[in-house]
């Protein structure tokens, strides 16, 4: 069963983006990701929220290949340089 990795980020430094935007995407395929959506466009229906920056989703093959690619050694340092340059909400949903 599919599984969707989501990612709702604002962004306090831009200075991590460009290198995270050129390899992330190759760190995702390896897991068997497929981008679906990367967008700056964000509507609330519901809730108090805050619109985020970025919103991304990507589907994996399973929750497994989600909580693989984020223990990737590779994908650490891309990790903790989004980490130090915006404030995240990541979670998946699955079966």
């Amino acid at each position: 069963m599919a599984a969707y990795f989501i990612a709702l980020i604002t962004s306090h430094n831009e200075g991590w983006v460009a290198d995270y935007r050129a390899n992330v995407p190759r760190l995702v395929s390896r897991f068997g990701g497929e981008l679906i959506c990367r967008s700056t466009q964000f509507e609330s229906f519901e809730g108090e929220d805050q619109a985020p920056d970025y919103t991304v989703i990507i589907r994996f093959p399973s929750l497994d290949k989600i909580r693989a690619f984020m223990a990737c050694s590779e994908y650490a340092p891309l990790k903790d340089a989004r980490i130090a340059g915006a404030q995240s909400r990541i979670f998946a949903v699955g079966d």
